[in-house]
């Protein structure tokens, strides 16, 4: 069985944001890219909305259809092979999560984390994949365009300069140095690997400035132990692949430093950590900014 590559669209150009990225990831993997679409079942609402016609499931479904298409046929030039899929429900979470409990092959679900539009938040449905992998682009402002306004042209594949992991000595952050070594040979790009501030140091910080005074630097011998933590990291990764690899200790939120390193560097950016890690403090940031980011299931 082939494997999936799922990108849930809402019409907007918003969610369409993801599509570069999913194109990479399923050539990367030679999966099959699939464009899906909830849109909700015949008779709802259930209740009667004056500016809805009775017959609006029909245009509906033929809208989708045309819409999709249009985007596989921007897609197919580059290589790929793409297959557009609607599904109905009431919520696009729901559905979308079926849809891949379905499809044992899917191997990753590519999602704008805030493509809003009329089958509902692509943020809902972020968190409940059985997936191996997630991918999100968060956009800062959902606001869906018009349907006509959306650019024509053939898409093509992102492509990156720096793969990010940022490190928290846990034997799952670890793991996703190999996922994040394939993509850079892949994209014949460096590593970039970030150790953020110990979570004991944080709440430190925040009762000393509360009750006494700020906390002005991570001591010494933290600092020493988490530069030689990543420079044994980095070695290792120099020696078997060959690959570039740089380090850099996070001083103060690692969310910032990394929401720092990527406006600097905008696409060329990807950042590849655990589902774990995207729902802590450290990497909350990614929910407001426009950094692409792959979640692993730990």
């Amino acid at each position: 069985m082939q494997s999936q590559v799922i990108v849930p669209l809402d019409g907007s150009t918003n969610a369409e944001a993801i599509l570069p990225h999913a194109l990479f990831f399923a050539l990367e993997t030679q999966s099959i890219l699939t464009l899906l679409r909830v849109i909700m079942p015949p008779g709802e609402p259930a209740y009667g909305v004056p500016y809805i016609p009775d017959d609006w499931y029909a245009g509906e479904a033929m809208w989708t259809r045309n819409y999709l298409g249009d985007l596989a046929a921007r897609l197919q030039p580059q290589g790929v092979r793409v297959q557009t899929q609607h599904v109905e429900g009431v919520s696009a979470g729901g559905a979308i999560t079926s849809y891949a409990v379905q499809h044992a092959g899917t191997r990753l679900i590519a999602l704008a984390s805030q493509g809003y539009g009329p089958g509902g938040s692509c943020s809902s449905f972020a968190g409940c994949s059985r997936s191996r992998e997630v991918g999100a682009v968060a956009k800062t402002s959902p606001v869906t365009l018009p349907k006509s306004k959306r650019p024509p042209g053939p898409i093509a594949a992102v492509t990156y300069e720096t793969i990010l992991v940022p490190l928290d000595g846990t034997l799952q952050s670890e793991r996703v140095l190999e996922r994040a070594t394939t993509l850079a040979k892949d994209c014949h790009a460096s590593i970039l690997l970030v150790a953020p501030l110990p979570t004991h140091l944080v709440e430190e910080e925040i009762l000393v400035d509360e009750i006494v005074e700020p906390l002005q630097s991570v001591p010494e011998h933290e600092e020493k132990k988490r530069s030689a933590f990543l420079e044994d990291q980095a070695e290792q990764l120099r020696t078997s692949t060959e690959l570039p690899v740089e380090t850099a200790v996070a001083e103060g939120d690692p969310g910032t430093f990394i929401e720092r390193f990527f406006g600097k560097h905008q696409q060329k950016v990807l950042i590849v950590a655990t589902r774990e890690q995207a729902e802590r403090k450290v990497l909350r940031f990614l929910h407001q900014s426009n950094a692409p980011a792959l979640f692993l299931h730990g």
